[in-house]
């Protein structure tokens, strides 16, 4: 774990020490530091970039790490919210109806995380502009090419918290400074919230200072690669806003540029697919045998370094995801019939995504374990693997005392292969190099990934998996330049990312959300999933919280009025 995510502390702007005094209403000031002071101390610039990452580590994990999966996949056809009964993770169930209520925890949670990293981001713009020199931690001067890379850094960041607000909200408040005061200021058309996003990657990869791809004492920190793959992805959903009439632009203007940007990633040949599905997700993770070949997909993570004197857990999607009762998690994020269903019985990523209800796994002991998902809210009794840790790879070999090296992957360089697919699709690109594409995605599931899970001794989803070679795959599973191509990029999506929070907004770029939910609530009415979804769901409703707390600043959707 790298230098900068030691570093998990609250950025100490103003400190102040007093002490004791005869007049306790004229106390002595014995020291104190002010801003430009702080900069000044040793790492102080540092420190302020680890403080703009800290939503996505630990302290965050229930309003960001988690909020990304219930907000990306639990309202979706992919996975339910699941809990203890049908009471439990009740917000993210009321917006999977497609109706939420504008006093929705699991939106205000969205809402308060990212305006929390947008805060600190701003701040640190602004304290890192006026320093006038920062101080290393062996105490000697940075130069100015490091506090560019800072800045830059920290713009990235900020775009990436609005576009987080911008999929959930669509239009909200722009704010791009300290504010002087405490009102809420007022929302701004989704148009500027574009140009802005765009503007804050722009400027990050227009920085010379930032690296290409970060070295290994780096790994986790932005890059250039990082950013092009993140404006791939921004401009591809904006792109969908504007085919859908939700934004006002050109449509093939943006998906050029979202061409243009994975092209980059692509092309560069600093990223490849771990030939073994399998490993990216054992739980073993950065810290295992495999952690050089995970990183050469992972495109974007976050990573924290597990302190028990600050926090007994690691991430918590590890335990919250993961089976109830001698499983030991929480039962969250299951995996609909809907979903693995959806799956080709021959693809080994349903095995390495869905774990069943009976399926068994041994202890750290050695003791086998049946997974039983009854007896809790998990209507189609199925967990994800993609979060559950085996013992053999926890620290402490308990779930709920859990000491892994799990991270979430927030970019994949196979995202990024069918962002390229799609963007050269919609720019009339030659079809053939677009079936190409999403074959070196489905070539590494079918042919070089494994058809066993090596950390289980029995599991439902191997009975239908197959040796496949490369004849068998061109002949019968490949996918030609004369078949509906956009249909096969979707569904390559939904099997190659799933469980990872990113359904919802392709479902609603495409313009599918509505038809998708609707269809998913008639086959499967349980807990009224979609039953309400129709064109007036999303934009989401602003918290009413942050309404009464405006002073008339903001207004609420329209839709939600």
């Amino acid at each position: 774990m790298k230098k900068i995510f030691y570093l998990l502390i609250l950025l100490p702007l103003m400190g102040l020490v007093v002490s004791c005094s005869d007049n306790f209403l004229e106390p002595k000031q014995y020291a104190s530091i002010d801003e430009e002071g702080y900069y000044k101390t040793p790492d102080a610039g540092l420190k302020v970039v680890t403080n703009c990452y800290a939503n996505m580590i630990p302290w965050g994990d229930w309003d960001y790490c988690i909020n990304r999966v219930e907000i990306g996949t639990n309202i979706t056809d992919d996975a339910d919210a699941g809990g203890s009964d049908a009471n439990d993770r009740i917000d993210t169930k009321n917006v999977a109806t497609g109706k939420p209520l504008t006093s929705n925890g699991e939106l205000l949670n969205t809402w308060t995380r990212r305006y929390t990293g947008i805060s600190r981001c701003n701040s640190a713009i602004e304290g890192l502009t006026k320093a006038t020199k920062l101080i290393a931690a062996d105490g000697s001067v940075l130069p100015e090419t490091t506090k560019s890379r800072y800045i830059s850094e920290v713009k990235l960041l900020r775009a990436w918290y609005y576009f987080d607000l911008v999929t959930t909200f669509g239009s909200v408040p722009l704010i791009l400074a300290t504010p002087a005061t405490k009102d809420r200021p007022a929302k701004v058309p989704i148009e500027d919230l574009r140009t802005q996003i765009l503007k804050d990657i722009d400027d990050c990869l227009n920085d010379p200072n930032v690296p290409d791809n970060t070295i290994q004492e780096e790994y986790g920190r932005i890059s250039k690669y990082m950013a092009y793959s993140f404006k791939a992805r921004a401009c591809l959903f904006f792109a969908g806003l504007m085919e859908t009439g939700k934004l006002q632009g050109t449509a093939s203007s943006e998906y050029t540029l979202a061409l243009n940007a994975a092209q980059k990633v692509y092309d560069s040949k600093q990223f490849s697919l771990v030939p073994d599905y399998q490993i990216l997700f054992r739980g073993d993770y950065f810290a295992g045998p495999y952690k050089v070949a995970i990183a050469q997909e992972c495109v974007f993570t976050v990573l924290r370094k597990y302190d028990p004197t600050y926090m007994s857990i690691g991430y918590c999607p590890a335990v919250m995801y993961a089976g109830r009762g001698e499983v030991g998690g929480w039962g969250g994020n299951c995996p609909t019939k809907d979903f693995a269903d959806s799956f080709d019985p021959r693809d080994p990523r349903r095995l390495f995504t869905v774990i069943s209800n009976g399926d068994i796994f041994p202890d750290v002991s050695g003791k086998l374990v049946t997974h039983n998902y009854t007896g809790y809210d998990n209507a189609y009794y199925q967990q994800s693997r993609k979060a559950f840790v085996p013992d053999k790879y926890r620290n402490g070999y308990s779930l709920g005392d859990i000491r892994t090296d799990w991270h979430p992957y927030y970019i994949r360089y196979a995202d990024v292969i069918l962002m390229y697919a799609e963007a050269l699709l919609k720019t009339g690109g030659d079809k053939q190099t677009v079936a190409n594409l999403i074959n070196e995605v489905r070539r590494r599931a079918f042919i070089t990934t494994s058809k066993k899970d090596a950390d289980a001794t029995k599991r439902a989803f191997d009975a239908t998996l197959i040796p496949i070679n490369e004849t068998y795959f061109n002949t019968n599973l490949a996918v030609k330049s004369t078949d509906d191509l956009m249909k096969a990029i979707k569904n390559e999506r939904r099997w190659e990312l799933g469980m990872e929070g990113s359904r919802f907004t392709d479902l609603l770029r495409w313009g599918d959300f509505v038809n998708v939910m609707n269809a998913y609530n008639t086959k499967f009415p349980y807990g009224n999933k979609g039953k309400m979804v129709s064109d007036k769901t999303w934009p989401f409703p602003i918290p009413q919280t942050e309404i009464d707390l405006s002073n008339g600043g903001l207004i609420q959707n329209d839709n939600y009025k």
